[in-house]
């Protein structure tokens, strides 16, 4: 059976969540502060045990955005089992970001990203 129909009636559906590390100034209309937006991701392969088990839901990551665009110490905070942890960081590290800014620099900041595993 090919890959492609394996996958088929499989949705990975990945968000970010944001989560400004410690004390920060609130950021307001004017400022030049905005935070990590995803330019480009790698969706993460559903594992053919958690398929069989018709396991679904969501590994949560904690990430350091960098100032280079890339997510670094990525760390599983609730995962899922089966491979779908691993699936799910392998993924992210091939994400790229438009990294955080604070005054209009570059800034390393602490995310969540949310990855929900759903089958069809």
């Amino acid at each position: 059976m090919s890959k492609q129909a394996r996958l088929k009636g499989v949705a990975v559906l990945v968000g970010l969540v944001v989560l400004l590390a410690g004390a920060r100034p609130a950021v307001s209309q004017n400022s030049r502060n905005t935070p990590p937006r995803v330019v480009s991701r790698v969706e993460p392969e559903y594992t053919q045990q958690a398929q069989d088990a018709k396991l679904a839901g969501t590994v949560l990551l904690r990430v350091a955005v960098g100032t280079d665009g890339v997510a670094h110490n990525i760390n599983v905070v609730k995962g899922l089992g089966m491979g779908l942890d691993e699936k799910a960081v392998e993924a992210v590290q091939k994400w790229h970001f438009q990294p955080a800014t604070r005054d209009g620099e570059p800034v390393s900041i602490s995310a969540q990203i949310e990855v929900n595993f759903r089958l069809k």
